[in-house]
């Protein structure tokens, strides 16, 4: 069962019309549906893939781009419009944020991730994720935090992929043999399109809670998603611009670079009131060698897979190796 669920929203361009791009959405890979535009009899040369948001809810990103850019559009009936591919592309990146952002989840107690679910988190610099975990059952323990996230620039993406065993999973914090291999390095069957640059690798265990929090507003208010692993999870972090400490390291998920203000900290106090999870499983131990096999990135963004294997996403109408260009791991 998927409750959530990714697609794409592209920007594509063609020689044939230069001064336009055609922007749209699709769950299958933006190659695939750029080969089906140039297949048309009436386009006289191929169309190119210029840019693509993996993302959540990619038909309201897709209507929000549209609406932005409604004064360039060359007709109401078709997805192509007057405009730089530089500012399709950043109208794009702002729409996403916008439809998928924390301030787009409706506020609920505890949205649970399990089954085939993948979610895509657009994020804005300073926003910190509090892991809660419990020890086991009936030793009443309470919540404890495990660790600290922040997001080092806005446009950073966490990813959590529910996974089938625990053993499909693994942690740079850790210290996991694979802990800082890309799980998704690219989005597109060449190999070619890198997936920005991996900053943060971790797990959730069953049960496992992640408070998403923002305070953007001022230290006293604070913005809050609360989720809940129902099984165990692989969790990605990237960034299209690492940021670096003045000594020149690079900052990482889980190296915090700000201190949580009072609102957040009350944030996280509220939740670890909140009564038990509803499932509960052990963090594995460290693993000293990968996993055998290694879940390849198909496993993770199904549009990968070869079109015949190819499980259907939510809405879709029918009919490890490392990156090659450049190693996969974490900077």
């Amino acid at each position: 069962m998927t409750a959530h669920d990714t697609g794409f929203v592209y920007v594509m361009s063609n020689p044939a019309m230069p001064d336009m791009v055609k922007i749209g959405f699709t769950t299958l890979l933006p190659e695939a549906r750029a080969k089906k535009l140039s297949d048309h009899s009436g386009v006289p040369l191929p169309f190119e893939v210029r840019f693509r948001a993996l993302t959540m809810r990619w038909p309201a990103v897709e209507r929000l781009v549209h609406r932005r850019l409604d004064g360039q559009r060359v007709s109401p009936r078709r997805e192509f419009f007057t405009t730089s591919i530089e500012s399709a592309v950043e109208t794009v990146r702002e729409c996403v944020l916008e439809v998928n952002g924390i301030d787009a989840w409706v506020p609920e107690d505890i949205r649970t991730i399990g089954g085939q679910d993948r979610i895509v988190l657009p994020l804005e610099a300073g926003e910190v994720f509090i892991l809660l975990a419990q020890p086991a059952p009936l030793t009443g323990g309470g919540w404890q935090p495990l660790d600290l996230w922040q997001a080092h620039s806005t446009g950073d993406q966490l990813e959590i992929y529910a996974a089938e065993r625990p053993a499909d999973t693994a942690g740079f914090s850790d210290g996991d043999a694979g802990g800082d291999v890309d799980p998704v390095p690219y989005l597109d069957a060449s190999r070619l399109v890198a997936n920005g640059v991996l900053n943060g690798k971790e797990r959730l265990a069953p049960g496992d809670r992640l408070l998403w929090l923002r305070d953007a507003d001022g230290p006293d208010s604070c913005t809050s998603v609360l989720f809940e692993a129902k099984a165990y999870c692989q969790v990605a972090c990237r960034t299209w611009s690492p940021q670096f400490t003045p000594e020149g390291f690079p900052l990482v998920l889980n190296a915090l670079g700000r201190e949580p203000s009072t609102a957040m900290i009350s944030a996280g106090r509220s939740a670890c009131d909140l009564p038990g999870p509803r499932t509960w499983g052990p963090r594995p131990k460290v693993r000293e060698e990968p996993a055998f096999p290694v879940p390849g990135p198909e496993r993770w963004l199904p549009q990968l897979q070869p079109k015949s294997s190819r499980r259907p996403l939510s809405g879709e109408v029918p009919g490890v190796e490392k990156f090659g260009v450049r190693d996969a791991q974490m900077v």
